[in-house]
């Protein structure tokens, strides 16, 4: 496939090939370099995250979710958000029967870890913040994306615990997990409701 992409890409006269940019393949376990002071302000404007980390090896962004949040030992776990959304739960025995919605995968010494995906999680979210990016341009407000996510998400914070009775139906694609074939976004609230941005967010 490297080979194949190097060749349609030759009549461009590049002066590099595919594997000249790609990361060099490392397993895991391998040293994969440290975090560099450039990485860590770039990651976290805060300044908390420091230089010098170890890095693992590239990986799929369940395995690496696992690894970053110790959750690794047996009766741990952890949950990833974000276009769509899969909790991976090590097990402490076998499961005692299929199911239909749980793929088995492992950990690296051979526990069986039970993944559950799901197609929707954030991009309905993303859908209506692109809204308020768009409200702030027609303001002629200098937009940044990272700060009004940031503004945003921060926000949500201060909302009521159950979101002031709001509801989000975040299906933009059909989900196997509750039998929708289709997806259809709706946002539902009754007259009463605590209806406010932070609750909107949240």
């Amino acid at each position: 496939m490297v080979d194949k992409f190097d060749r349609l890409i030759a009549p461009k006269g590049y002066d590099w090939k595919l594997r000249d940019i790609l990361p060099k393949v490392l397993s895991a376990g391998e040293n994969a370099g440290f975090l560099t002071p450039e990485g860590a302000s770039r990651l976290d404007v805060s300044g908390h995250l420091k230089a010098g980390i170890p890095v693992c090896p590239p990986e799929g962004d369940a395995g690496t979710g696992m690894v970053a949040t110790n959750a690794v030992k047996q009766r741990t776990g952890n949950v990833s958000a974000g276009t769509s959304s899969f909790s991976m739960i090590v097990l402490e025995k076998e499961l005692s029967k299929p199911y239909e919605m749980i793929d088995m995968v492992t950990t690296p010494d051979g526990s069986l870890v039970a993944m559950v995906h799901c197609n929707n999680c954030t991009s309905d979210l993303n859908a209506w913040i692109n809204i308020f990016k768009e409200y702030q341009e027609l303001m002629g407000i200098p937009v940044d994306m990272d700060e009004i996510y940031g503004k945003l998400y921060n926000h949500a914070l201060t909302g009521n615990a159950d979101c002031g009775g709001l509801i989000s139906y975040n299906y933009i694609s059909g989900e196997p997990i509750t039998g929708l074939a289709d997806g259809r976004p709706l946002f539902v609230r009754s007259a009463n409701d605590k209806f406010n941005l932070a609750n909107f967010m949240r």
